[in-house]
């Protein structure tokens, strides 16, 4: 036998990508894309017509999910885009602490701090619906290396 040393050792270390690329003709209303670098959900996406010689493309217009800002931009049809993994999850607030949420998953029992309270409107009625005693759900959406709190509930 020869001495041909056989152990592999993986590169790197592996790890899902935050975006995928996606066919700019397949986008829908209400799904994600990632416009001018920011991770954004599409509230209207519209297809001008090709004329004798040019390409049919996509007029897309979205709104920042992390700051609500509007984005539009506009991609040939066929061409790819790449569009976030975008990822919701429910908490369940159990406290309040110099602005930092303390949460925990409702079906795993994780607990999780150090996520910010929302400025504004939101994070007026999330403290305010905490502090009356109210059972108050958060939602946690995680995009680009990024994660906030999106929305809430009461019950």
């Amino acid at each position: 036998m020869s001495d041909v040393d056989l152990d592999f050792e993986p590169p790197a270390e592996a790890s899902g990508s935050d975006t995928f690329p996606m066919r700019a003709g397949t986008l829908r209303r209400n799904g994600h894309v990632l416009m001018d670098g920011f991770p954004c959900r599409l509230t209207d996406v519209s297809i001008s017509k090709s004329g004798q010689r040019g390409q049919t493309e996509v007029n897309l217009t979205g709104i920042d999910i992390f700051t609500g800002e509007r984005h539009e931009d506009m991609h040939p049809c066929a061409h790819d885009v790449q569009v976030p993994v975008v990822v919701l999850t429910e908490y369940v607030l159990t406290g309040i602490d110099d602005g930092y949420l303390s949460l925990v998953g409702e079906s795993t029992g994780e607990a999780r701090d150090g996520i910010a309270l929302p400025e504004g409107t939101l994070g007026r009625d999330i403290e305010s619906d905490f502090a009356a005693g109210r059972g108050v759900r958060v939602a946690v959406t995680r995009a680009m290396g990024r994660e906030a709190v999106t929305g809430h509930r009461a019950e």
